[in-house]
């Protein structure tokens, strides 16, 4: 067997093995062996017919093709532990010819990053100054939440709350049917159905109406009609929403605030804080896109992009069925098929990749990478947070893949941490760097919190969405597998 291999762009080796003709015919007549095991041939008994009978029974051609099935992968592997690079995942099969035998695989090998003198950059932090206005506009927000809605004796119009029974026909199909079905009515809502609003507004208590509406075709498929429902309303209740003055009464309904002013300085504290956990969150982006600009070069093969864009959609698919919602008919809604979807990830995947790859070039270069101890306290700490579900998770952690992937996330925040350090000027010394730990200082909350959009998000788990994407998921999917999907074809 002899491997030869050569580098082309985008980290992608060509790989070449060929064989001599005794090691084909050697293989061939191992194969042949098999299937006549597998295989009645005429004028011998199941396992006994011999190499060229096998051959002339069910061609060469085929015997040919179980055999790179059955030795494919051997080949490969053997061939991939010859050659100077190391593979990214498995390679594809490109061709294969006979005679001679010689099999070409296109490797995809690891990304290649060089970021130059990475640590001259330097970026002006800067948080947005919380104005009177942004101040007033959440308390007006306040207020609307704590409205309450009371009914009344006139026509429905827009903002109002309503109480209808509704039946909706296509055809003689009923598509909804509810007895007391309550909503809001919005201009342009598709709730429940496209244009419902509209055709409530104007009606009083105890009116009926019928009317048609236009709803979008079933499916996606090309060229499917748009379909006309019947619907019939019966107006029961019409509420308008009733606001709380701007006054002490509001900050005392609100929460634990005696006054006005009391609850207005709440306010004011609590944007402050997530005005600069926001600011930590762009300036991340901002220096991590400066660096992959900068960098001399940032080379990954196209392969890594198609796995960070799978990566996405499998957490889509994941969020949205949490929610209930199948992905299959997320896609319809969208008019979308999953290859159409998936094309439409490729430039989020590729920009967090980039920037990916920067992380773990800064944490290879400053030396960030986490010790067994730290990834067990890391995992024991993940453990205790899930409560109940703690067992599971440590059953998915405790695994060679589980530990890679806790490994790979606290290297990865450690460098985000330092790629802060140095925008700012702020880095120790390369030779004298500690490891970079994640900032607290995001995670202060404030001293009293209005009771609306309680909870702001911690802003490294901001950082590590938007930036990593589904990082975790991932690197976990990194290891290579047991078999080559392009030498078992």
């Amino acid at each position: 067997m002899k491997v030869t291999s050569e580098r082309l762009d985008n980290c992608q080796v060509k790989v070449l093995v060929e064989l001599d003709a005794a090691e084909v015919e050697d293989k061939l007549r191992q194969t042949t062996r098999k299937l006549s095991r597998e295989f009645n041939v005429p004028g011998y008994r199941r396992g006994k017919a011999p190499h060229h009978a096998v051959i002339r029974v069910l061609g060469r051609e085929a015997v040919q093709q179980q055999a790179l099935e059955d030795f494919g992968n051997d080949l490969y592997e053997e061939a991939v532990s010859e050659i100077e690079y190391k593979p990214y995942e498995v390679g594809a099969l490109q061709e294969v010819e006979w005679e001679p035998f010689v099999m070409t695989v296109l490797v995809p090998v690891e990304p290649e990053v060089d970021l130059g003198d990475y640590r001259s950059m330097r970026l002006p932090f800067e948080v947005e100054e919380i104005t009177e206005a942004a101040v007033e506009e959440y308390l007006e927000g306040l207020r609307q939440e704590h409205a309450q809605w009371i009914p009344v004796e006139r026509p429905a119009e827009m903002g109002d709350q309503v109480v209808v029974y509704v039946r909706a026909r296509v055809g003689d199909e009923t598509i909804l049917e509810e007895e007391n079905l309550e909503l809001l009515l919005v201009a342009d809502s598709q709730k429940p159905l496209p244009g419902f609003s509209e055709q409530v507004v104007g009606l009083g208590v105890g009116d009926s109406a019928d009317f048609g509406l236009t709803l979008p075709a079933e499916g996606a498929e090309e060229g499917a009609e748009p379909r006309e429902a019947d619907v019939h309303i019966d107006l029961n209740t019409v509420r308008s929403r009733d606001l709380p003055g701007m006054d002490d009464e509001l900050a005392m309904m609100v929460g634990d605030y005696e006054t006005l002013d009391a609850l207005k300085a709440s306010v004011r504290e609590r944007l402050e804080i997530e005005a600069r956990q926001a600011a930590e969150s762009q300036y991340l982006e901002k220096v991590l896109e400066a660096m992959v600009e900068a960098a001399p070069k940032i080379e990954y093969p196209p392969q890594a992009i198609d796995r960070e864009a799978d990566s996405s959609m499998m957490q889509m698919e994941r969020n949205l069925a949490s929610s209930g919602l199948p992905f299959e008919t997320f896609l319809r809604m969208m008019g979308k098929t999953r290859e159409v979807y998936r094309q439409e990830l490729r430039p989020g995947a590729e920009d967090r990749l980039k920037k990916r790859l920067v992380l773990e070039e800064i944490a290879r270069r400053e030396g960030l990478e986490a010790t067994p101890e730290e990834v067990e306290a890391e995992i024991e700490r993940m453990v205790e947070r899930m409560g109940p579900q703690g067992d599971k998770m440590r059953e998915v952690l405790d695994t060679p893949g589980g530990r890679e992937s806790v490994t790979i996330d606290l290297a990865i925040s450690r460098a985000q941490e330092r790629a802060l350090q140095i925008a700012r000027d702020e880095a120790p010394p390369l030779e004298e760097a500690p490891a970079a730990e994640p900032s607290l200082e995001a995670e202060t909350e404030p001293a009293a919190e209005p009771e609306a959009e309680a909870g702001a998000e911690v802003a490294s788990a901001e950082v590590e969405a938007e930036v990593l994407g589904q990082g975790a998921d991932a690197q976990a999917g990194q290891e290579t597998p047991d078999e080559t999907e392009g030498a078992a074809e």
